[in-house]
Order: C-alpha cells, then structure tokens, then sequence
C-alpha cells in the first residue's frame, strides 16, 4: 500500500521524492520566475518540521522556504554547507548546461541532510509551472501578490 503523499514528513526513507511531487508546481514556478530575472541558478529549499505539540493544527505542520540561486551565487551558497570541492564544481558546471526550460535544478535541505537533483523529463515545463502558479496564486501562497508580480 502507498502512503498518502501529505504524509511525506513523517518518514526518512525517501522523503525527496515525495516532496519534489507533492511540490513540483511552486517549485517550477521558483526556477522559471528565478531564471527570468537573474539567469541560470539554483532552487533551494529549506524544510523544517514543526511537530504538532507546538501547532494548533493536528498532526506535523511544514515549513518551507524557497531561494533562487543564481549562478554566480552557487558556489558561495554551497560553502556553506561543507560540500566537498567536487561536488561543488560538478554542481556548478550543472547549473551552466541544464535546460531551463525543461529541467529544474533543487537543492535541498532537512535536518541536516542534503539532497541535491536535476529533475528532467517533467510533465509540466517550468514555464507552465510559473504561468499556472500566477494565474492560481491564492492555491499555492498565503501572502497576497505582490504589485511587481507578473503573470
């Protein structure tokens, strides 16, 4: 039996999957918005757990926070999680080949675990992503939109 998708915080095994699907849209919408203004880069993303006993909501509430690296940013963003240099050159030259417009680049974090993937072969373009998430902005985010928010 498949666990639901909402329950993805509460199991080690595999989290990232299941929060890139259960994310894919307003994580499309941070790479293609983030490539229009400052060129190639890097998604990242932050998630921390708040367990329910200091929530009124039942049962684990996430937070996460969203960040548009660009390029020229990358390696002074990933100093500061101790990657080896290899791997922060593999990542770099990364960021200068994918295809933003079919590809997003996500680096993320939880608990001190890092994760880092090139998602390809999505069903739905980051550009789509973005335009979906514009014309849908009060399902996807809290905040009211923004006066330099475009559609």
């Amino acid at each position: 039996m498949r666990r639901p998708l909402n329950a993805w915080h509460r199991h080690v095994e595999n989290w990232q999957f299941a929060f890139i699907q259960e994310n894919i849209m307003p994580l499309g919408h941070t790479a293609w918005q983030g490539y229009l203004t400052q060129g190639r880069g890097l998604v990242t993303r932050k998630v921390s757990i708040i367990e329910a006993a200091s929530s009124t909501v039942s049962g684990d509430v996430m937070s996460e926070n969203a960040l548009y690296i660009p390029a020229s940013e990358v390696a002074i963003y990933l100093k500061r999680y101790g990657l080896k240099a290899d791997v922060t050159n593999r990542l770099t030259t990364r960021v200068q080949t994918y295809c933003p417009s079919r590809e997003i680049l996500v680096f993320m974090e939880r608990r001190g675990e890092i994760s880092i993937s090139l998602l390809t072969n999505l069903a739905i373009a980051p550009p789509d992503c973005y335009r979906q998430v514009c014309n849908r902005w009060e399902e996807f985010y809290l905040e009211p939109r923004s006066a330099g928010r475009s559609s």
